[in-house]
């Protein structure tokens, strides 16, 4: 409904249309006998927030909308900036001076030193002499023994008042510029709006108006009447701030305490709209750094518990925990992690911001030597045999030697594998024991890592794995020798086995997944 009415505010005229060719009518908020612009209107594309785009002429605008002509039919309307699509809204109103024309808070490139022990220093180093950084964080001086940094990385960006004071901010910039030129007072006020003192915006703004500054479509006069406001709720706008220096810090709990804190100190407060929106940047920054934590501990605890599990010796244990217990176990442990950015957060949102986490590209995981204890069928499960030996072509006794030998590696293979069904399951689940007593232990998480990623349905894999030639018999699942002196029947003494290492199956498994 309200899409509709939006449309129809636009589509009807409410004013009658002027003759063609003829002046503009007059402001449509300022009666029959005021003045027209002027200068010829200006013409833009807007865009309403239901999606639809229409050509008009602003006529006026003020803080709470907009009255506009319709190109198709001239008619006039009113419009709140609300109706409009929000992020034009919002660029029209810095644009015409009813926000803050900068647009944020000042930021600066900063440095980023990590230490050995894992801390995190980010700040200007002032001084690189010696044996020592001088590093500026927090509005002080903190010296660093070089050795203790790990790594050290330039351009990040951050407010620039976690680094200085406000006060030290003012007296750089305001050193800088010439206090009689009305254009430069401007610009020191602008710059102190983003470093939100406001006191000292409103003082600027005003010694600019009494420099003669040319400010005829009175955005200098807005900005003035809206930092004298700031200047008045200067506790409040401080308090804002630091709530959103936690933020940046991680301490996403910490500062939604402050925002539930702030209606209680502040019950009337008339920044009501920073306070909402201070609040969505917390909740939607914690929940970036939730998807992103999630995924990284995943895939952390997801290796970390594969190689305590692979310790043991048995087989049918490991796999047992890889197939039932490990999602589990990966689960609590990255809840508890996840829980020092949301300490309320459950178990089912976790299993939300695994789901939303990033996609971008595959990582690959390995049975390695191992993936015969999957069993033939599911080695080489979801391709063809991409290791099957093709026929040999062509003519001569080479080639016809060749072919026989093929056939009876054929016929052995075939032979192995109706002997292997014929094995008891005990028979089988020794021999899969004496395997996996064979693999290394690094070897073993490895192939407890891949089972888990590909039959726990918790990861997203690839269209199809990937099959390697056994590198021992080159993909064929056998191995021939000859015995010196011996006596074959009709191959000069040449025997069949299976291969030792990939046991007949001929192929190392990999899968992509993400």
């Amino acid at each position: 409904m309200t899409a509709i009415l939006i449309s129809l505010l636009l589509t009807l005229p409410v004013q009658d249309a002027p003759p063609v060719g003829g002046p503009p009518s007059g402001n449509p908020g300022a009666g029959p006998d005021a003045e027209g612009p002027s200068e010829p209107l200006e013409v833009r594309a807007l865009q309403l927030r239901n999606g639809t785009l229409h050509w008009v002429e602003v006529v006026e605008h003020d803080e709470s909308g907009l009255s506009l002509r319709r190109i198709e039919n001239g008619g006039l309307v009113r419009i709140s900036w609300n109706l409009l699509e929000p992020r034009q809204a919002e660029r029209l109103r810095i644009e015409w001076g009813y926000v803050a024309a900068e647009g944020g808070e000042l930021l600066i490139e900063v440095d980023r030193l990590i230490l050995h022990n894992g801390s995190e220093v980010v700040g200007v180093i002032e001084n690189r002499e010696g044996p020592d950084f001088t590093v500026r964080h927090g509005g002080n001086l903190q010296i660093l023994p070089k050795r203790a940094v790990a790594s050290l990385s330039s351009g990040v960006q951050v407010p620039a008042l976690s680094i200085y004071t406000r006060e030290q901010l003012y007296s750089r910039e305001a050193a800088q510029v010439d206090l009689e030129d009305p254009l430069s007072q401007k610009s020191l006020a602008q710059f102190c709006e983003r470093i939100l003192d406001f006191a000292s915006a409103a003082r600027h703004y005003e010694a600019a108006l009494e420099l003669g500054l040319d400010d005829g479509d009175n955005r200098v006069v807005r900005a003035l009447e809206r930092a004298k406001i700031k200047a008045a709720l200067q506790e409040q706008v401080d308090y804002l701030h630091e709530t959103e220096m936690l933020q940046r810090r991680g301490l996403y709990d910490s500062a939604l305490e402050r925002i539930e804190a702030f209606k209680t100190i502040y019950p009337n407060s008339p920044l009501q709209k920073e306070l909402s929106r201070t609040k969505d940047h917390v909740l939607q920054a914690r929940e970036r750094a939730l998807i992103t934590l999630v995924k990284r501990r995943w895939n952390l605890w997801a290796r970390r518990l594969s190689r305590t599990a692979a310790k043991g010796d048995s087989f049918e244990a490991a796999t047992s925990y890889a197939s039932e217990k490990l999602g589990q176990d990966i689960r609590a442990a990255v809840l508890k992690d996840a829980q020092e950015l949301a300490k309320e957060l459950k178990l089912e949102q976790l299993e939300t911001f695994w789901v939303a986490r990033s996609r971008r590209r595959y990582d690959h995981a390995s049975y390695g030597m191992g993936t015969w204890l999957l069993g033939e069928d599911r080695a080489l499960a979801g391709t063809s045999n991409q290791n099957a030996k093709q026929p040999s072509k062509g003519g001569g006794e080479k080639d016809a030697e060749r072919a026989a030998l093929e056939q009876k590696i054929k016929r052995f293979l075939e032979n192995q594998k109706r002997a292997r069904r014929a094995r008891s399951s005990a028979e089988e689940a020794d021999s899969f024991q004496s395997g996996w007593q064979e693999l290394s232990g690094s070897s073993r998480g490895q192939w407890l890592l891949a089972y888990y990623i590909e039959f726990s349905g918790d990861y997203e894999l690839g269209s199809r794995p990937h099959l390697r030639k056994c590198s021992s018999c080159g993909g064929r699942g056998v191995t021939e020798t000859i015995g010196i002196g011996g006596r074959g029947e009709g191959d000069g003494g040449m025997n069949i086995e299976p291969c030792s290492i990939c046991h007949g199956v001929g192929s190392v498994r990999r899968i992509d997944y993400r």
